[in-house]
Formats: C-alpha cells, sequence, structure tokens
C-alpha cells in the first residue's frame, strides 16, 4: 500500500514588501501548525519496512509549518527524512505528479507540505470521487491534511486518475 499525505501551510501573515516566497506564518498559522503535527502523530503511521519522506515547499510559510509541526512528533518520526522540494512551491499538479514519480517506491508514506491550488487539484485528479474527496476539494484550508492511498505504489501518471482513495481528511486547528 502506497500512501500521500497532503500538508497545505497553516495560516500566513501578508507583512508589506516581503515577496510571496518568504511571507511567514501568521499567529494563527503558528497556533495551528502544531496541531498539524499532533494530527500527523496521531493518524499517520507506517508498518516496519516500509519507508516514510517528507517533502516540504521551500517557501517561508511552509517550512516553518514543518518546523512547529515536527516539535509536536513522537520519536518514531525522528528517523525519517525531511527534504526540502523547491519544485512543490507554485506547483501544478503535472508538477507535484512529476516529484511523487521520481519519489517512486523510494517511499511507501510521502508527506508534502505545500501549497493550494496545486494540493486540492492532486487530490480531484488522482483520487477516486466520493464524499471525502469531494469535501476535501471543495475547500482545502490552511492546515488542512489529507490522506490518500493505494493498493500499489507511489503512481500518479496520467492514466492512474482514481487510482488513490481519500482515507482521511482533517483541518487541525489550535
Amino acid at each position: 500500500m502506497a500512501r500521500i499525505v497532503l500538508v497545505r501551510h497553516a495560516k500566513s501573515d501578508y507583512p508589506w514588501g516581503v515577496d510571496d516566497h518568504d511571507r511567514p506564518l501568521n499567529d494563527r498559522g503558528r497556533r495551528d501548525a502544531p496541531m498539524i503535527g499532533e494530527w500527523l502523530d496521531q493518524h499517520v503511521g507506517w508498518e516496519p519496512g516500509e519507508r516514510p519522506l517528507v517533502l516540504v515547499s521551500s517557501a517561508r510559510r511552509a517550512q516553518l509549518t514543518w518546523s512547529l509541526a515536527r516539535q509536536r512528533l513522537s520519536g518514531r518520526w525522528d528517523a525519517v527524512e525531511a527534504r526540502d522540494e523547491p519544485r512543490i512551491y507554485e506547483a501544478s499538479t503535472r508538477d507535484l505528479r512529476d516529484v511523487i514519480a521520481e519519489v517512486g517506491t523510494a517511499a511507501d508514506v510521502l508527506v508534502m507540505v505545500g501549497h493550494n491550488p496545486g494540493l486540492a487539484d492532486l487530490v480531484h485528479t488522482c483520487a477516486v470521487d466520493d464524499a471525502l474527496r469531494r469535501e476535501a476539494t471543495a475547500k482545502f484550508p490552511t492546515s488542512a491534511v489529507a490522506v490518500l492511498e493505494a493498493d500499489g505504489p507511489l503512481d500518479v501518471s496520467i492514466g492512474t486518475a482514481d487510482a488513490f482513495r481519500v482515507t482521511d481528511f482533517a483541518v487541525p486547528r489550535g
């Protein structure tokens, strides 16, 4: 089984004169981000032998979200590799698919911390149309987390629409 966990960054600030890529979290975002970590710790697991991987957008708000979320993760997450992935910033669905395809069989559980509209669009194009997918794609707000599962390896290539199913969707808030 393969799982993709899509995490939208927590609420960001819009300080005057700061480039979009460098925007920090606002007060609410700093409160919400640790709750994302608690949610991940309680709801995302893996079996012995499975390989989790975290890819985080290079945008400051995504980096801060992961940093604050990670503080609330239990020790089982200590050995999980987390990498910066600049292509997640302003990514289209196609860009996200390319990133996932490059991970391929190197991970069984892939956590991606990124942005909309790319994350919601990825859910829409890769998951079976059911009530949970419709909930996730109707509004994928800041701090939202969607868990997608498939019976086979990570594969979101063209032609695999509906290969995944949304098994969980939440918006952890502080």
